[in-house]
């Protein structure tokens, strides 16, 4: 199989990937803005003009935005379909030796979407729309990530250990399907079939070999990741190397383009292996096809000279890597020539981000007490988050729960509580026995605590029962001079325009749980928290043309942080402050790399010289190295 597979995509690969890097080209500029344009358009025109944990459950009753989510989705499942039916017809084409032509291939195809329609054949578009990424095991990573499940809810998962074992018996039986399903495209494109004669089909052929086909996959996915990091590799070297040699004469010229590369030229190699992968994909579809049909033949039928569609595919490579690397250093001057305060040097890495601690050391103490926030400013963090809620006595107190039941075991709501009974609660002994006694504090404690020496983002959480609260707030942070120390937060919109009323002077931040539509430009909101599974790198741009930043919460995975690192992220929220911190000092620690690189090449190939000593200077090395001898010698 892998002979004929090398055969098939010989013949196949200049006008399969011709068509594969323009679809994923108009996918990414074309495609995906109109979806965007379509939703904000319909945010407009509903009751709504943007969504957010608030409002979230008001989609429900709008008939235009739920008419725009089935629209958007049919649309979406029908471009999948139309890209992967072109794909598998031009390889059918290679396979038997025919001439791929591409007008004729995309008028084939587009007789596969006219077969969709057939009301037996409406459920393709399901298929098409989720589980076509999941046949192949290293697009269905970047496709699970994509629409990942947000941290917290995880979190309830896993503490429940039935909610975990459903979890991972609904992975496995997801797994299953894709693996007897894999046939299925190809009956329903290569052969049109209906769909519930190819799944019938599929599942016939696949049932008693499901082992041997995941293995196969498992198999042809390992190599085409190994060959993709083997790629990347080759590019990264003389890249780098050509940034070294820069280096020699220019550090800070080193350092831009080392950034601008990182922004450019290897996100651009990542779209050509992404282009690749997916043919790479298509071809074993279209072989396991053929071979569990056993229509495939044990040899690989005589493969035509390709010299031609070789050399024209390296030209366009060539012109393709000429013109991603121009763009780099236009980009590298960008940024020399641009004032140090652009957005741009956030884009680049120029900025560092804020690290701040989620309700103090959350991850070494009891969340939300003296001890986390002591933890937070021993761990030398610049911010630390906290939760803020009112007694039924007026009082101000750190908590993030409205019932006490979690932290403290005490079954009840603190605004139902006065302070003397809350002050009674032990909020440190359920995270362990070294915190036994910890007392949840008030507002006034912790700003004591942590005056000139971390500031802190303080989350309002309104209630009905305790209308004064923001009002007390910002009166007990003007009393402890820490107005401009702080930034206040919440869910509620309403407080934060009551915060505004009260204290123009101090930053407020609209948190969203789900953040979609025309928020940005909401007057009583300077910043945004958002949860960082929602966060893409077009809402950061964004925000950040508004001039206003971005926070995410809760980051609490090194490949998250990354990732939410690279795309220009303001602020990073999270219970493990020490992880993000690390991450941000091996990124420091790259350019000292390449600094250091770039000294032991110079020092190799281009020795400094060596002036001779003079009189004086012979003199004082002497002194140091016997000052008895040279006071004896005067």
């Amino acid at each position: 199989m892998k002979h004929s597979a090398r055969a098939i995509i010989r013949r196949a690969e200049i006008p399969l990937l011709a068509v594969i890097v323009l679809y994923k080209a108009a996918t990414n500029l074309l495609f995906v803005p109109l979806m965007q344009q379509l939703w904000s358009l319909t945010l407009r025109f509903a009751p709504m003009h943007y969504l957010s944990n608030n409002n979230a459950s008001d989609i429900f009753s709008s008939p235009a935005i739920i008419l725009c989510i089935t629209l958007i989705a049919i649309l979406t499942a029908f471009w999948a379909l139309y890209e992967f039916s072109v794909l598998l017809h031009g390889l059918d084409l290679a396979r038997k030796g025919e001439t791929i032509r591409l007008p004729a291939l995309l008028r084939t195809s587009l007789a596969d979407i006219r077969h969709a329609f057939l009301p037996q054949n409406w459920l393709v578009l399901v298929y098409s729309a989720v589980l076509i990424p999941f046949t192949n095991f290293f697009l269905a990573y970047n496709y699970i990530t994509q629409l990942a499940v947000p941290e917290y809810i995880i979190g309830v998962i896993r503490a429940n250990s039935r909610y975990y074992l459903l979890y991972l018996a609904a992975g496995a039986a997801l797994l299953f399907l894709c693996v007897s399903w894999v046939l299925v495209l190809p009956l329903f494109v290569l052969e049109r079939k209906s769909l519930w004669q190819s799944v019938k089909e599929s599942f016939c052929c696949i049932r008693r070999r499901v082992f041997r086909a995941f293995l196969l996959l498992l198999r042809w996915n390992l190599s085409v990741v190994l060959r993709s990091l083997l790629l990347t590799a080759a590019v990264a070297v003389p890249l780098y190397g050509i940034i070294i040699a820069v280096g020699l004469q220019s550090t800070q010229a080193m350092f831009a383009l080392s950034r601008a590369a990182l922004a450019i030229e290897m996100p651009f190699f990542q779209f050509l292996i992404d282009c690749a992968i997916t043919m790479a994909q298509c071809t074993i579809l279209a072989m396991l096809h053929c071979r569990l049909r056993e229509s495939l033949p044990s040899e690989p039928e005589p493969v035509q000279s390709g010299k031609h569609h070789r050399s024209t595919g390296r030209l366009l490579l060539g012109a393709s890597v000429a013109g991603a690397t121009l763009l780099t250093f236009a980009l590298a001057f960008c940024y020399l020539a641009l004032p140090r305060d652009d957005e741009l040097l956030s884009m680049l890495g120029g900025v560092a981000p804020v690290v701040t601690a989620h309700r103090g050391y959350s991850a070494a103490a009891p969340e939300n007490t003296l001890p986390a926030f002591q933890l937070a400013i021993d761990q030398g963090c610049e911010w630390a988050e906290l939760d803020v809620q009112m007694t039924r006595d007026g009082v101000v107190m750190v908590t993030h729960d409205t019932s006490l039941r979690r932290c403290t075991g005490r079954n009840e709501n603190i605004y139902d509580l006065t302070y003397n009974e809350v002050r009674k609660l032990d909020a440190g002994r359920w995270f362990g026995q070294k915190y036994t006694g910890a007392k949840v504090p008030t507002l006034e404690e912790v700003l004591d605590l942590c005056k000139g020496k971390i500031q802190l983002n303080i989350e309002i959480k309104p209630n009905a029962a305790t209308p004064e609260l923001e009002a007390e707030t910002i009166r007990i942070i003007r009393e402890k001079g820490f107005a401009q120390d702080c930034t206040i937060t919440s869910q509620s919109y309403e407080t934060l325009c009551k915060v505004k009323e009260l204290a123009p002077e101090i930053r407020t931040g609209y948190i969203l749980a789900l953040g979609v539509g025309s928020y940005y430009d909401l007057p009583a909101a300077d910043f945004f928290s958002v949860q960082s599974t929602f966060i893409t790198s077009g809402m950061v741009q964004q925000i950040h043309k508004r001039s206003k930043t971005i926070s995410a919460w809760t980051v609490n995975r090194e490949e998250d942080a990354s990732e939410l690192l690279s795309i220009g992220v303001d602020d990073l929220i999270t219970d493990k402050p020490d992880m993000i911190q690390q991450l941000l000092s091996e990124d420091a620690d790259l350019d000292n790399s390449l600094v250091l690189l770039r000294d032991f090449i110079r020092d190799l190939f281009a020795p400094s010289d060596v002036d001779e000593p003079t009189p004086e200077e012979e003199t004082i090395e002497e002194a140091i190295e016997d000052p008895d001898e040279l006071l004896d010698a005067s």
